[in-house]
């Protein structure tokens, strides 16, 4: 008789099975803080040693300031309103000595606003250079208020610096301003009228081809339509700006040639603002 196997001392083997339960997790590996800690810590090291480099170091600090478009003033001036503004703080531990903090707005509002150029502009030459470019607004004339004396230009607008000099004050001819109220505006424009002015400058041109009309200077006050012309050991002669300075010259000419005659020096105004009548104080008749 055949005997059936016996299965209660046959111990199962676990070992290899695969009794991976899906409702259980695998352990996770242990963290390490101590390696995150250095990443955080080399991070910030390197976000400094950037700032550092960039607005800091000796690199950048600026050394060279280079100026450029003068004609009539001194490159020093400007040099010294760069630096000034250079020796600035940009926050606790900065100044704009630092070509990346340099601001350059700062310098071209003051530097058109000082000396009234027609434009300005800053450029950064890497690492440690600036330079300034200006436009100066070219001579025209002289504008006279009380003792004061400015350069203009054609547009009108006064130079103050650098003051008049004696040798230029025959160069260019002067306009003196004999109102009560100062013509000079805040932005440093003389108010005149464009007419007015085109007219002192055609005078101007047409009066230097006559030697014996020397022109000490130019009047404006408050008679309407008019310019004055004193000139050089003569009378202050009255012309109409309505009307073209050539027609109005050829008729000071020739009162001066036929009626005034030797006594020029002698005369204290002509008007020539009425045409053919001719007003001439004192009249030698």
């Amino acid at each position: 008789m055949a005997l059936r196997p016996s299965y209660k001392n046959i111990k199962k083997d676990y070992q290899h099975k695969n009794l991976a339960n899906p409702f259980f997790h695998k352990k996770a590996k242990p963290k390490q803080p101590h390696r995150r800690k250095w990443l955080i810590l080399a991070a910030i090291l390197a976000v400094i040693g950037l700032i550092w480099f960039f607005f800091a170091a000796p690199l950048w600090q600026i050394k060279q300031i280079k100026v450029s478009g003068l004609t009539h003033l001194n490159s020093a001036e400007l040099e010294q309103i760069v630096w000034a503004e250079a020796g600035n703080r940009r926050g606790l531990f900065f100044s704009e000595h630092n070509i990346h903090l340099f601001r350059e707005d700062e310098v071209i509002s003051q530097v058109v606003s000082t000396y009234n150029f027609s434009g300005a502009e800053i450029k950064k030459v890497w690492p440690n250079t600036i330079e300034l470019k200006v436009i100066e607004r070219p001579y025209a004339f002289i504008f006279q208020e009380g003792s004061a004396y400015y350069y203009a230009s054609q547009d009108a607008y006064i130079i103050k610096e650098p003051p008049v000099s004696e040798e230029n004050k025959t160069k260019y001819f002067t306009l003196e301003n004999r109102n009560s109220a100062s013509m000079i505006t805040p932005s440093d424009k003389i108010n005149i009228k464009n007419d007015y002015l085109s007219f002192i400058f055609e005078l101007s041109q047409q009066l230097a081809n006559y030697p014996e009309l020397p022109v000490e200077k130019f009047i404006i006050d408050q008679e309407f339509n008019t310019v004055k012309a004193k000139l050089v050991d003569g009378p202050v002669v009255l012309f109409k700006v309505k009307e073209g300075a050539e027609a109005q010259i050829s008729r000071l000419l020739l009162v001066k040639r036929e009626k005034i005659k030797d006594n020029f020096s002698k005369t204290n105004y002509i008007d020539l603002r009425y045409g053919d009548k001719i007003f001439i104080n004192p009249d030698f008749n």
